[in-house]
């Protein structure tokens, strides 16, 4: 199993349903950059009880001062991404770690930096893949993602039948 690095993303989609644990049965460890800890502080604000068990889960990874300068160029280059993804994507290129997120923009920056990246999607179907769930759980998991997340999972039949 490999480390990752999440996006806020990805993190509430499976704290809002409880489910934080099936990121860990992927990931031996799950690191969050420093934009991402700060949304998810703020989230906690807000008392959305969903946050302890995902603040719980993740470990944040700071930036050195040339990752600082990495994220401001790249702020430049990609305005349409918040600074969370930045970060992560420079943090995983940096720790060889694989950035989780569900922004296709964010995703498409990723493939163009070498950044290896996984999306809901393909998160989901890794659990059906890894036996880590059967079918019938892994339907009713994506069933609560729509629901609580305000989501649609396009690919859901397919990652069903698979």
């Amino acid at each position: 199993m490999k480390t990752a690095i999440s996006d806020t993303d990805i993190l509430s989609a499976f704290g809002k349903i409880g489910r934080i644990d099936l990121l860990r049965h992927l990931f031996t460890k799950i690191h969050v950059a420093p934009s991402v800890l700060g949304e998810l502080m703020k989230a906690g604000q807000m008392e959305l009880t969903w946050i302890v068990p995902v603040r719980e889960a993740v470990e944040p990874l700071p930036l050195g001062e040339g990752q600082i300068k990495e994220v401001e160029s790249l702020v430049i280059t990609y305005p349409q991404l918040g600074s969370g993804e930045i970060e992560s994507f420079v943090l995983a290129k940096a720790h060889h770690l694989i950035c989780l997120t569900n922004d296709r923009q964010a995703k498409r920056v990723c493939q163009a930096l070498e950044v290896p990246c996984l999306d809901l999607e393909e998160i989901l179907r890794a659990l059906k893949i890894r036996e880590i769930l059967p079918a019938k759980v892994l339907e009713e998991v994506i069933d609560q993602i729509e629901e609580k997340d305000h989501t649609r999972i396009k690919a859901k039949k397919q990652i069903l039948r698979d």
